[in-house]
């Protein structure tokens, strides 16, 4: 597929993410300056909106249950042996965001 328009640069707040749907996946979208990062939103423990906790210095903390997942990676920062939560590539277009829901940039079998 390819990339997929999803917000304006200004919508998305400096202290948590900006919660979108691209193909019926929920993916939180983070900016650290002029970079944002994708990743998908639910917290593995139960589902909850990631976006909706606390942001700093890359590491999204779930609001439900304190889980961190830093954003340019989806790894928990004190775990980065563990399953990462799925992150996709983003690219910014005269302040408008796009991200490409096929192209899940942590994976593994990524060439």
């Amino acid at each position: 597929m390819a990339y997929v328009d999803v917000a304006r640069l200004d919508e998305i707040p400096s202290d948590r993410g900006l919660r979108v749907q691209v193909n019926g996946i929920d993916l939180g979208l983070y900016r650290m300056g002029d970079r944002v990062y994708a990743m998908e939103d639910d917290c593995p423990h139960a589902g909850f909106p990631l976006s909706e906790g606390e942001f700093r210095d890359c590491v999204i903390v779930c609001k439900a249950h304190g889980w961190p997942f830093d954003v340019r990676t989806g790894f928990d920062p004190d775990n980065p042996d563990g399953f990462p939560i799925p992150c996709f590539a983003v690219r910014i277009v005269d302040g408008r965001i796009q991200v490409d829901p096929d192209d899940r940039i942590n994976d593994p079998q990524r060439p």
